[in-house]
């Protein structure tokens, strides 16, 4: 049997594949035909559908997208739909997951997201390919993320692959989001983070300019002598600041809920070693001159909570970087706007882990909609 699957269902099997391997095959394949070999006509018994991160079997209402190499060789059966690409697609652009069972490569996975993702969430799925960690395949908002594996791809790839398959469906929008994205990030609430932090306020952010993820900082060697660790790595820093922040939120600590909503049982005196380590390494990072605000769950959820921290950030900029260039001038008046604090909210929920943000992101990509972005938008917005 030979399939290739993309669009979601591509985008489904990467993260599938990347949780269970923590790493994607190196080796690139062209797209071949869809072929039920040895049966004489597909079925869906013959999908994988533990390879394609699927719990049941596609069907009409939820069908499978599956990628071919011409209009001739369109998979036949009613629970699938047939993408063509014979042209403008690079060679090399699925990764075989399983024998005869291929997905679009990641650079491919992200100019199709294009299609079908808002602008936020297609930049989101940008810092979840390059990143270390990898989203719930069956249910990408609210499932538990995989961390430590490696990056599926890097800023600078999928750019190359966008310069070459620029006539592809959703490259246009695919370049503008990867301006946004950033290599290495190490959860999917830091990436929030730092797409926000990069966003231009008139889209909805704080456009606080550049930034790095988790480069690491030595510390001072009489500080190692006295037993801190010889380094610490601050999740976002501000380029060309001596500002950055750190996530730190309930996951952080080992502390949640249960399904019944009543507290989990944690370790005390493990939530208190990473409080106090966090504390330490906060201290450690101001003795190199670096002042890292810590964000936490409470900050994205709260009405204005991620307005505050950026705007502390900024005036800690200004006075410990003495910038006087205005870089920050229009954000600090623009900030406390009340119509603008509704909507950077409403973006800042519509991808938060939690069974609401449904609800949010549906208004938005309905106004999208609204103007002229594809209806297809509508439908699938939540796979983020």
């Amino acid at each position: 049997m030979h399939l290739a699957v993309n669009k979601l269902s591509g985008l489904r099997a990467l993260r599938r594949a990347r949780a269970a391997y923590k790493a994607l095959p190196s080796e690139r394949c062209d797209l071949f035909a869809p072929n039920p070999d040895p049966q004489v006509r597909w079925t869906t018994r013959l999908l994988p559908l533990d390879v394609l991160g699927l719990d049941a079997a596609p069907d009409t209402d939820h069908p499978l997208a599956v990628a071919v190499p011409s209009a001739e060789t369109r998979l036949q059966a009613r629970f699938a739909t047939s993408t063509v690409y014979s042209q403008n697609l690079p060679a090399l652009s699925f990764v075989e997951l399983d024998e005869g069972i291929a997905a679009s490569c990641p650079e491919l996975a992200f100019v199709e997201a294009a299609t079908y993702m808002t602008p936020m969430a297609l930049v989101l799925l940008g810092y979840e390919l390059c990143g270390t960690y990898t989203r719930d395949a069956r249910n990408p908002r609210c499932g538990d993320a995989t961390f430590g594996v490696r990056p599926a791809t890097n800023v600078g790839r999928i750019g190359d692959f966008i310069e070459y398959a620029g006539r592809i469906r959703g490259a246009q929008k695919a370049r503008q989001a990867l301006a946004l994205v950033r290599d290495n990030a190490w959860s999917p609430m830091e990436a929030i983070v730092a797409a926000l932090a990069l966003l231009p306020m008139s889209e909805g952010g704080y456009g606080l300019g550049d930034v790095a993820l988790n480069r690491r900082q030595l510390t001072a060697p009489e500080l190692v002598l006295l037993g801190c660790k010889d380094s610490r790595v601050p999740d976002i820093e501000l380029v060309g600041t001596h500002v950055g922040f750190n996530y730190d939120g309930h996951a952080h600590f080992a502390v949640g809920e249960t399904a019944e909503g009543q507290q989990a049982d944690v370790d005390a005196a493990s939530v208190r070693a990473k409080y106090l380590d966090d504390l330490r390494r906060n201290r450690e990072l101001a003795a190199m001159g670096r002042v890292v605000l810590p964000v936490t769950s409470e900050d994205l959820f709260q009405q204005g909570g991620l307005d505050a921290v950026m705007l502390e950030a900024v005036l800690i900029a200004e006075e410990l970087d003495h910038i006087e260039d205005g870089r920050f001038d229009e954000l600090k008046v623009l900030i406390s706007m009340p119509v603008l604090q509704r909507e950077r909210q409403r973006i800042i929920w519509s991808v938060l882990p939690w069974e609401h943000g449904d609800a949010y992101a549906r208004q938005i990509a309905d106004q999208l909609a609204r103007l002229g972005h594809p209806r297809e938008i509508v439908t699938t917005v939540m796979d983020i």
